[in-house]
């Protein structure tokens, strides 16, 4: 790679044409166009999300609110991030995620209450948007009907816009948090000679009774 920040630019605009296409294709042009990030999920579960909130706002060029003209201080938008980490799967499941995100900003747009249990359990209200714009939606255990993928006519829809457009995107490494070595508790005894051998959990003196000889830890 011999410009990172060049590809990084040319990802987030790749996913903006995207967005427009499923928000042109799918729903109708409904939806205001959010600002699309790539940030990494430190958790490395999340493979996007949409922010509830108006969460970007406009800034004076010496970041000073009153420097800010007055027709742009109110000004602010949503969020819809794609995780940098997994930026590398196909275009179908990229694509799956982004109108994923698309669906929970519909329902927030239209003020439909699509999640429940504090935000983590998709309900059937989600279910049914999902549905209506593209998605082949399944029940997961304890976060509902969040597992979405591509209908069969969604799929013929975007394969002309990949063919236009095909993905080549810049993608981040997982980040490792806490990694753990498991490491046992046992040791192992060995005869010298015969080669027979027995564990412990703890160290301990013993002998092989049939060659008369102490067992020595490998």
């Amino acid at each position: 790679m011999t410009n990172g920040t060049k590809r990084y630019i040319e990802t987030i605009e790749w996913l903006g044409k995207l967005y427009d296409y499923v928000n042109d294709k799918l729903f109708k042009n409904q939806l205001e166009r959010p600002v699309i990030t790539v940030q990494t999920d430190e958790r490395n579960k999340a493979y996007g999300w949409f922010t509830l909130k108006r969460v970007w706002h406009v800034a004076g060029v010496q970041a000073d609110w009153y420097n800010t003209p007055k027709e742009f201080q109110d000004e602010s938008e949503f969020e819809i991030n794609m995780s940098a980490q997994f930026l590398n799967r196909p275009a179908n499941e990229i694509a799956s995620t982004l109108i994923h995100e698309a669906c929970h900003q519909f329902a927030k747009e239209n003020n439909v209450q699509d999640c429940s249990r504090g935000g983590s359990y998709h309900n059937k209200l989600f279910k049914k948007i999902a549905e209506e714009h593209g998605l082949k939606v399944e029940k997961v255990d304890k976060i509902g009907w969040s597992k979405t993928s591509l209908s069969l006519e969604t799929e013929g829809l975007l394969s002309s816009f990949f063919v236009k457009n095909p993905p080549l995107l810049i993608y981040r490494e997982p980040i490792l948090k806490g990694a753990r070595v498991k490491t046992s508790s046992t040791r192992k005894y060995v005869c010298p000679c015969c080669g027979n051998s027995v564990r412990a959990t703890k160290c301990v003196n013993i002998a092989c009774i049939d060659c008369d000889e102490p067992m020595q830890e490998e």
